[in-house]
């Protein structure tokens, strides 16, 4: 849905009315479910399954085991960016995983497949103006793709686990399962400085890649991989399966060395973790011309480039667990991300830092509430060249350096398998770069009112068996 739909939403009368009442809701949802119970069904006891459980257990006993999940996001701006309105964003994904162990006899094996299904639109693009998604499941194709497709194997006793195939660098490298609790796609999308700084793939864009992972000793690793970068790739028109090597623009070489350990009753891990990305490819200087001078100013065309590298760095702690209940737990994390690239660059550095408490109350223990704030420092010489742009176009305000985006959100499991996420966003300084046109003058900071809400299809469905 496009903001003109919404138009008539726009007053500040109904602006607060539609908050109030998302909120409302939310706060009815809380007080009034009642907590939901596990329950664990077993392929033992078959009378206890239905007839679609019955065919999960079935297909999971042959070493089939499928998933599947629909996302939807709504976003408004009652406050501030270019102009005020609203979007809705969503998708639904369907994959399985094969465990070739049964199947074939191949121990350690598996192959794993996602089919996803995109639409709707960008809140940030439409209306505020600025280049980070407020809706993290907004953009790389709204349509449908294959966005995973990969051989897996594990050896020597899981001390060596191999991946490769069709998929992205950003799955396995500079990622955490703390992130995607947010909608801003400052926080789910990584240090965001990392897909403007580095020619990296992102979900659910897929490219041919591989890594492996070594663990020499208890609670350490070390990750290598080499993905693709295919700049041509249109999955409104391939939709994931335009698999040729021949239109690749170079490759992108991620490391990374970490020390990880599972704390007891919590579903995220413990990690500290630092990395490099080298990235291989052929693109185009963000600033000048082949002449030294502002392309965008000077109407010319950027300089031709090749080679960058970035640097990150990753914490996640879990710092609170409830004794009589290990699930109620909080976890704090921060990641940080430079470019050692200088002028090759768009940004110098981003970072996100969080938390994540989840059971808040005893009588919620599988909700979670979050906040979180991430940030993206551009490079001196990049808001130069856009400040030359705002002068010869009349504007006088130099452009602000630092883009910042904060999110605080409370997730109610409604049940096993559905989720309702009201969620305030606060973007300070939108950048102005996801218009067609740069504007004059810096643009006020935007309020987002946002809800996510989240269905697992397969629990529903009741293939989830655990």
């Amino acid at each position: 849905m496009s903001h003109v739909i919404y138009n008539s939403f726009a007053t500040p009368k109904s602006w607060k009315f539609w908050t109030i009442s998302l909120f409302a809701v939310g706060a009815q949802l809380v007080f009034q479910t009642p907590a939901f119970a596990q329950t664990v069904q077993s392929y033992k006891n078959p009378q206890a399954l239905s007839p679609i459980q019955s065919i999960a257990a079935r297909l999971a006993s042959d070493g089939v085991y499928f998933n599947s999940r629909y996302l939807g996001e709504f976003a408004a701006n009652p406050t501030g960016g270019q102009r005020q309105g609203s979007d809705f964003a969503g998708e639904l994904n369907f994959g399985a995983t094969a465990d070739l162990g049964r199947i074939a006899g191949i121990q350690g094996g598996s192959l794993n497949i996602l089919f996803t299904a995109r639409n709707g639109r960008n809140l940030a693009g439409d209306t505020i103006n600025s280049s980070v998604p407020v809706q993290q499941i907004y953009g790389d194709g709204q349509t449908y793709q294959l966005t995973l497709f990969t051989y897996n194997q594990s050896l020597f006793d899981n001390k060596l686990q191999v991946s490769l195939g069709r998929t992205e660098l950003a799955n396995s490298f500079l990622q955490s399962s703390l992130y995607c609790n947010f909608q801003s796609n400052a926080l789910c999308g990584r240090p965001y400085a990392l897909g403007k700084d580095t020619s990296t793939s992102f979900y659910p864009l897929a490219v041919w890649g591989a890594n492996a992972q070594i663990n020499p000793l208890p609670r350490y690793y070390l990750k290598v991989g080499i993905y693709q970068s295919n700049p041509t790739l249109n999955p409104q028109t391939s939709h994931g399966f335009d698999w040729n090597i021949s239109k690749s623009n170079g490759f992108l070489v991620p490391i990374e060395l970490g020390y990880a350990w599972h704390p007891n009753g919590g579903e995220a891990e413990n990690r500290y973790d630092i990395g490099v990305i080298f990235d291989r490819t052929h693109y185009t200087n963000p600033i000048y011309d082949a002449q030294g001078q502002s392309y965008l100013l000077n109407n010319t065309s950027p300089a031709p480039e090749y080679g960058r590298v970035a640097v990150y760095a990753q914490a996640q702690q879990m710092v609170y667990q409830d004794a009589s209940a290990p699930d109620r737990n909080a976890y704090a994390f921060a990641a940080v991300l430079f470019g050692a690239s200088g002028d090759k660059q768009t940004a110098r550095y981003g970072g996100e830092v969080g938390f994540v408490d989840n059971g808040p109350f005893s009588s919620r223990q599988h909700d979670s509430f979050n906040v979180g704030l991430g940030l993206i420092h551009y490079g001196n010489n990049y808001i130069n060249s856009l400040y030359d742009v705002r002068l010869a176009d009349g504007g006088t305000q130099r452009p602000y350096q630092n883009l910042i985006m904060a999110e605080i959100n409370y997730n109610i499991q409604i049940n096993k398998w559905a989720a309702v996420q009201p969620n305030l966003q606060y973007v300070i300084h939108p950048d102005g770069l996801a218009g067609s046109t740069y504007p004059q003058a810096n643009l006020p900071n935007a309020f987002v009112v946002g809800i996510q809400f989240s269905v697992d299809i397969g629990k529903a469905f009741g293939f989830d068996l655990n």
